[in-house]
């Protein structure tokens, strides 16, 4: 009897990890959606640009953050020094350690090394999923449901990254160039849909934008833009707070 009870127990953990997975897996669709084809273009961009694969592959891996990419590779075009391309990006991901501490407070009852992984693998969209999800509490999250939610979405990346350098010698050059623009078109997409609904939003973009310009006719580019940054942040700072008050 207690043989039948272990047996129907394991059947219904394995149907019950199946079901997490699964679940896992169709949250991440629209990340892959979204995924390939920026990554895409970064493993193109970084490919034509003579950077060779083990470090294209290594800037995805490691870095594993887009806006922080494109940044990169194009202040490591423009001749910036490794010094400020480091101050920028990690200017840039300061968010990510507000995000890792408040999903860790979330999720503070899963394991230990699940939650380090987790963040880890934590970015802006997997956040929103698992934030915004259609889960009535974050407890009703497992492990497995997010950590295959945040492999599937890292994997994605890896691979997106992966297909631009193979095909960078298959598409024709003006193509590859003029995709060098989606970077643009990502901020431009996210920033939108802000700027129109609040004006504070607004107005730390311009800001942000007259700072850049005005350092950067006597700073190096990437001086200009991490100085540009921090104004712009402390400004929103500021700005915020009012926002939250009404």
């Amino acid at each position: 009897m207690s043989t039948v009870l272990q047996q129907s127990k394991t059947t219904h953990t394995k149907a019950n990890r199946s079901k997490e997975m699964k679940e896992g897996f169709l949250a991440s669709v629209p990340l892959i959606i979204g995924y390939l084809p920026v990554a895409f273009t970064f493993g193109l961009i970084a490919k034509q640009a003579d950077i060779d694969v083990l470090n294209t592959l290594s800037f995805s891996a490691l870095v594993y953050a887009g806006a922080s990419q494109f940044m990169g590779l194009s202040m490591y075009l423009a001749g910036v020094s490794f010094l400020q391309i480091y101050i920028a990006t990690f200017i840039l991901n300061f968010r990510n350690f507000v995000m890792s501490l408040s999903f860790n407070h979330q999720f503070k009852t899963l394991p230990f090394w699940h939650r380090v992984y987790l963040s880890i693998t934590l970015t802006d969209e997997n956040f929103a999923v698992t934030t915004l999800g259609k889960k009535s509490s974050s407890a009703s999250y497992s492990s497995i449901y997010l950590i295959t939610l945040h492999t599937i979405a890292y994997c994605t990346w890896i691979s997106g990254t992966i297909l631009g350098v193979v095909f960078s010698k298959l598409i024709p050059k003006i193509i590859s160039e003029s995709m060098g623009i989606s970077l643009y078109a990502m901020f431009i997409g996210l920033l939108t849909p802000a700027i129109r609904t609040n004006w504070r939003a607004c107005l730390i973009v311009v800001v942000s934008m007259l700072l850049n310009f005005i350092l950067s006719s006597f700073l190096s580019q990437g001086w200009s833009l991490i100085l540009s940054s921090i104004f712009a942040s402390l400004l929103a700072i500021g700005l915020m707070k009012g926002d939250h008050k009404e």
